[in-house]
């Protein structure tokens, strides 16, 4: 279940590392604001607004606002998650001129070398393709129009009743 204060982490499911590093995540949140799910689920990428073959080159964070982060821009919004008071450090970090494109390349080194690296067993069994819960599609849907609708997002809850 994706609520809308929840980052989602897009990885690659058949991939001991990658699976690894959304077993982390997972232990690490202790605010319950990350949910990671394998882009091999049917219809998440496109839920999401990317393809199959970006989410395959690529970790993807889709944040509560509607942005979609890809490469370094995926661990940043998913540290930064993690982090109390929802302050965007690693997010400020990776925005900093020149440091952008240094630590996408720093990440795709760490991609293309992920079946050196330590890691356990896969979350998916190859080809299994599990099925996108409705409600995550919903919240997904809502997210995507926020980026073009900003009062699709959620605003302070309004009283019962008017008088």
């Amino acid at each position: 279940m994706l609520r809308p204060d929840q980052v989602l982490v897009i990885y690659d499911g058949e991939c001991p590392f990658c699976s690894g590093v959304a077993h982390w995540l997972r232990r690490l949140d202790w605010r319950d604001r990350l949910v990671c799910l394998p882009y091999q689920t049917r219809q998440l990428p496109e839920a999401v607004g990317t393809t199959v073959q970006r989410a395959r080159k690529t970790a993807l964070a889709f944040s509560p606002a509607g942005r979609l982060w890809h490469a370094f821009g995926a661990v940043a919004a998913s540290l930064d998650a993690l982090l109390p008071f929802g302050l965007p450090i690693f997010r400020a970090i990776y925005g900093v001129p020149g440091l952008h494109g240094l630590l996408d390349r720093l990440y795709f080194f760490v991609s293309n070398h992920r079946d050196k690296l330590p890691h356990g067993p896969p979350d998916l069994a190859e080809g299994n393709e599990p099925a996108l819960d409705p409600q995550v599609r919903e919240e997904l849907s809502r997210r995507r129009l926020a980026t073009h609708m900003p009062s699709a997002l959620p605003g302070p809850p309004l009283a019962e009743t008017l008088h």
